[in-house]
């Protein structure tokens, strides 16, 4: 009886199936609401954005931040701050050549972080923590912007203007997501022509398309006026899904439904369509986002007015800028794309005013357990 090798067998089986996840899910919906509202405040309607970006450093934030503003991020977030730090952790120890996912903390040279969310930035985070001197803005401005050019390699220059450094600045909170994939099955320079492509304000014009016939995996959305195809990279793990509306000024309704009911259920129902004959542009798009006004869209309104008292030690602070500047550039032989995201702190006038204690008086009969861990050794109750 022969033996198939290992490689062989497992070229032969395809890669592991991609597992869904209950933060995949809470990722999926806080997505799609981002991206509702940057849609809706583009004029031209071309937008790229990593509202992961965006979750996680609200994920950090919330570490530190005020009991409204936690509860308002935990519901856009949908999931614990934990599970986006184990995110971060995990993404760090992927191969940075493909995916680099970095966060740092620039704190005012006057002021110092509090020791457990230096803890949590650092250990759980895996943020470096530096000083800059706010009263030299220029300076601190570039020693940013240095850093985030060298994480996008050199894709994003001057992220922040000298203007954003203010004196009145305690921290300045950033990361960066940076991608950089080959399709496992490139398109053919020589097949790229230019051919119609349908703009939202009626227009026809002219857009080079790439092309390719061959097998990809394709659906028809259940729950979105639709069709998708998934288009895999040769780096393990990753893939572009383009969403195709089936009407030609459909995507307005594509992008508000999704943001209701998430796209993840059609993603994972995608199944082998042997033959697509698939025309799709290059492109390349640019975006510089008020977050602001985004997340304020979105629910996340009081981080940008209630008191944190868990960051700066002996002070409070509240986000007084977030900013995130993303591009993607998409061709024949993969696509790159990044973004940088930042939260610029300041001293706030408001007071941080503590939540009144839970008032608990045991004057009723009750019952009472000891655990170790999960585990129940005694119960009991006590009636008189």
């Amino acid at each position: 009886m022969s033996v198939i090798p290992r490689e062989l067998f497992m070229r032969f089986r395809g890669p592991e199936p991609i597992q869904r996840t209950p933060l995949g899910n809470a990722i999926d919906k806080a997505t799609l609401k981002l991206l509702q509202e940057a849609f809706i405040s583009s004029s031209d309607k071309n937008v790229v954005t990593s509202p992961l970006g965006v979750m996680i450093l609200l994920s950090l934030y919330n570490t530190g931040a005020g009991e409204e503003t936690q509860q308002e991020i935990n519901n856009y977030l949908g999931g614990a701050s934990e599970s986006y730090s184990s995110l971060s952790r995990k993404f760090s120890t992927l191969n940075p050549e493909c995916l680099t996912v970095a966060n740092k903390i620039y704190v005012n040279k006057k002021f110092t972080l509090w020791e457990k969310f230096s803890e949590i930035a650092r250990n759980s985070y895996h943020s470096g923590v530096d000083k800059i001197n706010v009263e030299a803005p220029a300076a601190a401005a570039a020693l940013i912007n240095e850093w985030a050019e060298n994480m996008t390699r050199g894709h994003i220059k001057n992220a922040m203007a000298e203007s954003d450094i203010k004196p009145s600045v305690t921290a300045v909170l950033v990361n960066v997501i940076f991608f950089q994939g080959h399709w496992s099955v490139p398109f053919k320079a020589i097949d790229t022509k230019e051919k119609d492509f349908h703009t939202s304000d009626g227009n026809v014009i002219k857009k080079p398309m790439m092309h390719l016939l061959r097998a990809f995996k394709y659906t028809k959305c259940a729950n979105i006026p639709a069709r998708m195809i998934e288009l895999p990279y040769k780096e393990e793990g990753f893939r572009m899904i383009v969403v195709l509306p089936n009407e030609i000024d459909g995507l307005p309704a594509v992008v508000e439904q999704a943001a209701k009911t998430g796209l993840l259920d059609d993603i994972f129902n995608l199944r082998v369509a042997d033959r697509v004959d698939l025309d799709m542009p290059k492109f390349d798009i640019e975006n510089c986002l008020d977050l602001q006004d985004l997340l304020s869209k979105i629910g996340v309104n009081a981080i940008f007015s209630e008191a944190a008292p868990g960051i700066v030690k002996d002070d409070f602070i509240n986000v007084t800028k977030a900013i995130q500047k993303a591009f993607v550039k998409v061709d024949e032989e993969g696509a790159i794309a990044g973004a940088f995201t930042a939260f610029v702190t300041c001293r706030t006038t408001s007071v941080y005013i503590p939540p009144p204690p839970v008032k608990f008086t045991v004057d009723r009969p009750f019952l009472f357990m000891i655990l170790h861990e999960d585990i129940i050794l005694f119960v009991g109750t006590l009636s008189k």
